[in-house]
């Protein structure tokens, strides 16, 4: 590895003892290690670009900063780095052979998640998630299970320490259901791109016990893309199954669906779908519908659902706003009423189904607002084609010590 190259990673600043660092982490979570770097890191990583070589690097360092940087200091940075599977080297992709490996042959999803970002005993994660449920900022614990199933909602998919309160907005009347849907289609976010739809044939593992996932559901969903479109757009469905492994949106909406039916959830499949960008349509101005492998996925899913009882699910953040996603200045207490207003205003159109709406009010600002849940959205909305709904909660939560950066959620619930 004599020219290193950083793998990609989600960088964030972190404060320790009075000292701003910057810290690394793999947003795939292949590796839950987390570097934190001082400046003179900081210098020396933005050098390791895959060209450059380790005395090249050196030299380079000495030339901008007028200090000698050491082969020994350079090489125990980086060995640093591969050691926590930060660099893109043969130590990572042996690495990730054998996780990719694994997972491909595993029948389950396992619970990616718990243990860090919720808790792995069931009896506490439980408790944490009743909780949540609780005044001034939940809706009250459910009542009786006598009231109607929903056809739709909309869930975040931030970690329930700052959104939990969000969530029990959007699955009380799921807990409250008399009746309970025998499928329900979860669309997430995938946060790590890829093609427009990603399936998988795994169930998905939880603390509170397993969502099925219905597996003959998607062989027929593949099966009809393959007449549509031919048996390569039926393969890249599944391309990229690995990135159901550690993608949160989905695993959080499996962790509180198995919680608010407890043993019932036995009965209840679901089929889990990563939602890719829907970037180029934003920028290009075409609708997404004119992708013609998202028109195969959604027309065929509606096909293959229809005269079953489906819950349609959206796991979705909306805005990514602040010095943590990469805009200049911090949000001020004007900026995040600002925010609010079009939040409110994209929110209205989801609010009536209306996904064109959804999406076009989006694109007319080139995603300015970086809102990751507009594709779960737009898929629930187009597929589900839920009449009007109620928006039940929205949130602005920190992203960052400071609060100058903001994730913005909401909670919706149709029918």
């Amino acid at each position: 590895m004599d020219r290193p190259r950083l793998r990609p990673l989600e960088p964030f600043t972190i404060e320790r003892n009075g000292q701003k660092l910057l810290a690394l982490r793999d947003p795939s979570r292949l590796t839950s290690a987390v570097a934190t770097l001082p400046p003179m890191a900081v210098a020396i990583v933005q050098l390791c670009d895959g060209d450059t070589s380790r005395d090249d690097i050196c030299a380079e360092f000495q030339r901008r900063y007028g200090t000698p940087l050491g082969r020994d200091q350079l090489d125990k940075l980086l060995d640093q780095l591969d050691q926590a599977y930060l660099l893109d080297s043969d130590r990572f992709r042996q690495f990730s052979a054998s996780v990719f490996g694994a997972f491909a042959q595993s029948p389950t999803r396992p619970a990616h998640l718990a243990g860090d970002s919720y808790p792995a005993d069931a009896a506490t994660l439980a408790a944490q998630l009743d909780g949540f449920f609780d005044p001034p900022r939940g809706p009250g614990r459910p009542a009786a299970a006598t009231g109607p199933l929903p056809r739709a909602i909309v869930a975040p998919h931030i970690d329930f320490a700052r959104g939990g309160a969000a969530y029990a907005w959007a699955y009380k009347p799921l807990a409250e259901a008399a009746t309970l849907p025998e499928l329900v289609v979860v669309f997430g976010t995938n946060h790590l791109g890829g093609d427009p739809y990603t399936l998988t044939r795994k169930h998905y593992e939880t603390p509170l016990g397993q969502m099925t996932t219905d597996v003959a559901l998607v062989d027929a969903l593949t099966k009809s893309v393959t007449a549509k479109l031919g048996e390569g757009a039926a393969q890249a469905l599944f391309r990229d199954e690995y990135h159901h492994r550690g993608e949160h949106s989905i695993e959080f909406q499996m962790v509180w669906l198995r919680h608010i039916w407890k043993g019932r959830a036995d009965g209840v499949k679901v089929i889990p779908i990563l939602c890719g960008s829907l970037h180029d349509q934003v920028e290009s101005g075409k609708p997404p519908r004119s992708d013609a492998r998202l028109d195969a996925v959604l027309s065929s899913l509606k096909e293959l659902v229809a005269g079953r009882s489906v819950l349609w699910l959206a796991g979705a953040d909306l805005a990514h706003v602040g010095p943590r996603f990469g805009d200049a200045d911090a949000l001020d207490a004007t900026d995040r009423s600002s925010l609010e207003r079009r939040d409110q205003e994209t929110l209205a159109h989801a609010a009536r189904g209306d996904a064109a709406g959804w999406f076009d009010e989006i694109r007319k600002e080139r995603d300015r607002r970086r809102v990751c849940g507009l594709p779960p959205i737009f898929a629930m909305l187009e597929s589900a084609q839920p009449g009007p709904g109620k928006l039940c909660a929205y949130a602005q939560c920190p992203a960052d010590d400071e609060g100058g950066s903001i994730v913005s959620i909401a909670s919706l619930v149709y029918g």
